[in-house]
């Protein structure tokens, strides 16, 4: 259980908490605002640019809970069957962008003609939404999980879900529910894991990496409150700058038209209580909603148990996390919004001195609207304020004991806009055209400690400001082929950097400052996507992409276990070449989709963890730029939706991501990059029918390395995930989840003692829909 005095650091994230407790009072008053409306059906034509029907659409119309589909037959036409109640229709097409189109429950309108533009291979600023269908019919890395299959993943946390994509890892095969922030940095696509991500992650268009670190928060995002998740694998700095480096996640919250509510419950073994509640209230044009979580879990003890001492304890963490959100829609076509939210996050990480506590404040606002001559604008301008306190500690060889040797405090902000302009003309090709730019300060604070006394005060900081230009053409000719074309760059500055070591007692202070340093990139991508007769589409693309090293990397020294990891002011950017080609096809009336994809990449300094000496007490390392990485392999993808109310779908990644060169340290060359599998293997199975849900996540990850030298080995592994609804009522349902059903102990970690992951997790709980 959670010691009293760590439940007592939670006070100040309650008062936070409290303090907006008014969005509590909207989601129980909104509870109450439920309107009945009459059936109205609704019928339309999918249409190009050039006014030709488009055939095998797919249309789909989600209100609440409820989804009615229809496909486009030879003419383009389709009808769905009542949209009385309101909500969002998505229509999508291959080869052609999605397109997301609200209806009002009081709308008159019963036809609708509606005009898909040629796809961009993705868009900064993801306003549009896709559909039930989780592997697109246009080639490439993409794959999208509903609200549908996020609910029946079986998952509690955002990065859990996530995990269905191949490719996805955070650093150390850790999770968020037990791992220590750091280690929370995402990686797609093979490129290496670190604790700064090599993916951003968005949620509505801005960032929620951290502006430190660049590793993510996973638990600031409650389950419930997310509509559909983007993931797409590769290289995007062509349109998102640095930190895209392996790809994008675009998390799109709930909206719509009209009113809803939706609280969960759910209790689970390992103490695990959680608390969630999403709700938007819908009149006259404006919409107010409210979002929250509480959750706790006590952990488990992560050090194996045949390594184990009295000093070992279990990981746990207690999270609070709430929003509000105002939006306005402006003429029939834009919207504007604002959301304020807090986090705030308490963790023991494994021993009764190593712990851990965040605090996050940030505003986002955003504005997206439509002219018919000029284009879709979008703006997002969005900061926050980010304390993370962290204590390490020295374990005795025989883990019976533990000294204190390091205290941190990393405050930081951040301040950043995009904005994105987009037209269609001629009626086959669009142009998108966008500025970025962000502004970020922090600095890492420790007290060091020697024989548990204070040693010395270090502080060590910086700036990095960041400025970037994108644009991007998207082109259809002779009916099948598109072509893409465009590029980004990007600036970027450090300045103010700074380390001082100030002795407690005797000794001598060392001030140091470093040089500002700025440096530029550019990041162009081609793309050639062709379709044939019969479904098929292949593609080509080839693209350059880049990430900065962030303010953590280049400033802050950080300790895991005995693994001591010291900071690199003189880190240099990783740069990516690169290229896929990829075939896709769909049979049997559009249920079975197939796509493949080969990759190959090289990254040109990429930041990586290099062993400077080991003992069996201690491992010392420093972040260093290597010479370089090559990574290269294939994707599979396949799902199948099959008429008695199941779905399958799967993906296989094969990577084979090594060390090219490193002049530094030549025995290093030919090794394969730390945390990354040779290979990975995802399934789900999902049934839908008479109030029953019920889904099933496989996942294989093969062996990898916990360290450059390839010493340190962690074996693969397979594990389980499931969860089964039933509908009571139509607002009220029950459900059971698990994790790692197979009960497999996977090692996590080699630090040099053997971390592993979790036992099983078991759930239960109930959600209450008001709409």
């Amino acid at each position: 259980m959670l010691k009293s005095v760590e439940r007592q650091d939670l006070l100040p994230v309650c008062v936070q908490f409290l303090s907006s407790g008014f969005a509590i009072a909207w989601f129980l008053l909104s509870t109450v605002a439920v309107v009945t409306a009459q059936q109205r059906p609704l019928s339309g034509t999918v249409l190009d640019g050039m006014g030709s029907p488009l055939k095998n659409a797919q249309v789909e119309f989600r209100s609440g809970s409820s989804t009615l589909a229809a496909m486009t037959d030879d003419q383009g036409a389709f009808t769905i069957a009542d949209v009385g109640k309101g909500g969002l229709l998505f229509v999508n097409c291959s080869g052609f962008a999605p397109m997301m189109i609200e209806i009002a429950s009081d709308s008159t309108n019963t036809s609708l003609h509606i005009r898909l533009d040629p796809a961009p291979v993705i868009e900064r600023i993801f306003v549009h939404t896709g559909g039930e269908t989780r592997i697109s019919a246009a080639p490439g890395s993409q794959i999208s999980l509903s609200q549908r299959a996020i609910e029946a993943s079986g998952a509690l946390t955002i990065d859990d879900v996530l995990r269905q994509a191949p490719g996805f890892s955070l650093f150390r095969r850790s999770g968020s529910l037990t791992a220590n922030p750091t280690s929370q940095g995402v990686s797609l696509r093979g490129v290496g894991a670190n604790g700064a991500s090599r993916a951003i992650v968005l949620l509505d268009g801005i960032p929620l990496n951290s502006p430190f670190g660049g590793w993510v928060y996973w638990d600031r995002l409650p389950r419930i409150s997310i509509e559909n998740v983007e993931i797409f694998s590769g290289p995007a700095s062509d349109l998102y700058g640095s930190g895209a480096l392996g790809g994008v996640i675009n998390l799109q919250s709930r909206s719509g038209p009209s009113s809803f509510a939706e609280i969960e419950a759910s209790y689970g073994n390992q103490g695990t209580p959680v608390l969630s509640f999403d709700t938007v209230q819908a009149f006259s044009g404006w919409q107010l909603g409210a979002a929250g979580q509480l959750l706790r879990t006590d952990g488990y003890i992560v050090v194996a148990e045949d390594q184990r001492g009295s000093v070992d304890t279990p990981a746990g963490t207690a999270d609070l996390v709430g929003s509000l959100t105002i939006a306005r829609k402006v003429g029939q076509r834009g919207r504007v919004f604002v959301r304020p939210s807090s986090f705030g996050e308490s963790r023991l990480n494994g021993t009764p001195l190593q712990k851990n506590d965040t605090r996050i404040w940030s505003i986002d606002t955003g504005a997206d609207w439509t002219h018919q001559v000029r284009g879709d604008f979008s703006l997002r301008m969005y900061g926050s304020a980010e304390v993370f306190n962290q204590v390490f500690s020295a374990v005795a060889p025989d883990r019976n004991s533990e000294s204190l040797t390091n205290r941190q405090r990393n405050p930081s902000q951040q301040f950043g806009f995009a904005g994105q302009w987009r037209r269609t003309f001629r009626g086959t090709n669009a142009i998108t055209a966008g500025i970025e730019t962000r502004d970020v300060r922090g600095h890492s604070q420790e007290t060091t400690f020697a024989g548990s006394r204070p040693a010395a005060n270090v502080d060590a900081g910086g700036r990095q400001r960041t400025l970037g230009f994108f644009g991007q053409g998207s082109f259809q000719f002779e009916r099948r082929w598109f072509l893409t074309v465009g590029a980004r760059v990007d600036t970027w500055h450090n300045s103010r950097g700074f380390s001082n070591r100030i002795p407690i007692g005797a000794g001598t202070p060392t001030l140091n400052t470093f040089t500002d340093r700025s440096e530029t990139a550019i990041s162009p991508r081609v793309s050639l996507l062709r379709t044939f007769k019969q479904n098929i589409a292949a593609s080509a693309s080839f693209y350059r992409a880049f990430r900065a090293p962030t303010l953590n990397e280049l400033y802050r020294n950080f300790r895991v276990g005995n693994v001591v990891t010291g900071a690199n002011a003189d880190l240099r950017a990783e740069r990516l070449t690169g290229g896929d080609a990829g075939i896709s096809l769909q049979r049997w009336s559009e249920r079975l989709t197939l796509r493949g994809t080969v990759f190959w990449s090289q990254i040109d300094d990429p930041v990586a963890n290099v062993t400077l000496s080991l003992t069996p007490a201690l491992i010392t390392r420093q972040r260093k730029s290597l010479g370089s990485t090559r990574v290269r392999g294939m994707e599979i993808s396949a799902e199948v939706q099959l008429r008695n109310h199941f779905e399958v779908a799967g993906e296989y990644l094969l990577t084979d991501s090594t060390v090219k060169s490193f002049p530094a340290q030549v025995s290093l060359e030919g090794l394969r990059v730390p945390q990354v599998p040779k290979h990975q293997l995802n399934a789900q199975l999902s049934y839908t029918d008479q109030g029953w849900t019920a889904g099933l996540q496989a996942r294989f990850l093969g062996e990898q390395f916990d360290d450059d030298q390839n010493a340190l080995p962690l074996a693969g592994f397979f594990t389980l995930d499931a969860e089964v609804s039933r509908g009571l009522t139509r607002k009220v349902k029950i459900f059971a989840a698990g994790q790692n059903l197979t009960g497999v102990r996977y090692s996590t970690g080699r630090t040099p003692v053997m971390t592993v992951g979790p036992p099983p997790l078991y759930r239960v709980g109930l959600r209450i829909l008001f709409q």
